[in-house]
């Protein structure tokens, strides 16, 4: 398992441990520019943990605002970016984007709402489209064969009807390629340390053609698109954003056509 620790740019330490993830090939690429002005797609992908009764579910749980990030870094597994990344001001990006919606970075002496970890990089993404299927992140593409993905259908009815469509067969295919992608996650405060993570919220923001497009250049519209999910489901596997490319965080009109209100999450006491 991988032990993450708060670096002394954040703030107190703060011990996590995540899942760990197998090792992958290394490949090199030429840098490339990305057209300014250009138009990009950005794919979200967001889950929040739920209320249940029993066995029936009743829906999202709304966490509070006040955050403490424990962890910023690129993941290990899957090729090298074109460029390395400016992490501090992927850093920057993120409390701007977050305090912009409402979030608030914790002070020294008060005990945070959510624990932050954001992890980047470049790899293929678990298939949002599929189920059943391992894994979560790659340095290279796990194809279902059609056994393989009729039985992941067969084991959910509504995921059965879905592949039926040829327009949500494309988007299993665009799904399955190689992405740029930033992954934000919250987790439960760790009130023992010996305790195990919580996971709260995730939203995954990804960009297609890794091999060209500069993260750097990407990541203030991949937050600016993903922020507005944090701490929401996303109301389908992946929605998908146009936004301005680099030179302006302008994003077009979202609309977003069914979703579910999250209930309020009990109040925390700050610690003194």
């Amino acid at each position: 398992m991988w032990h993450l620790h708060l670096r002394p740019v954040f703030r107190p330490p703060v011990s996590l441990a995540l899942l760990g993830m197998g090792a992958g090939s290394v490949l090199a690429a030429e840098p490339a520019q990305v057209a300014p002005g250009a138009t990009v797609a950005i794919g979200v992908r967001s889950s929040v943990d739920e209320r249940w009764e029993g066995v029936h579910r009743r829906g999202p749980i709304e966490h509070g605002k006040v955050y403490l990030i424990a962890s910023l870094k690129k993941s290990p597994v899957g090729p090298e970016l074109i460029r390395p990344v400016d992490e501090a001001g992927l850093l920057q990006q993120l409390r701007r984007e977050l305090n912009a919606r409402g979030f608030r970075e914790g002070g020294a002496n008060e005990t945070p709402d959510v624990v932050l970890t954001l992890l980047y990089g470049r790899g293929y993404l678990r298939n949002p489209y599929l189920a059943n299927i391992a894994g979560d992140i790659g340095a290279e593409s796990v194809v279902p064969t059609e056994i393989e993905s009729w039985l992941a259908s067969a084991t959910d009815p509504r995921l059965y009807d879905k592949r039926q469509r040829p327009a949500y067969e494309r988007k299993v295919v665009a799904a399955q390629k190689e992405k740029l992608f930033i992954r934000v996650a919250a987790w439960q405060y760790p009130g023992d340390r010996k305790a195990a993570p919580v996971q709260l919220w995730k939203t995954t923001m990804v960009v297609d053609d890794p091999a060209t497009n500069d993260l750097n250049a990407l990541y203030p519209q991949m937050l600016a698109a993903g922020v507005r999910f944090f701490d929401r489901a996303a109301p389908e596997e992946e929605v998908t954003i146009s936004a301005p490319g680099p030179g302006t965080v302008k994003l077009a009109p979202l609309e977003i056509l069914e979703s579910v209100e999250p209930a309020a999450a009990p109040e925390t006491k700050t610690g003194g």
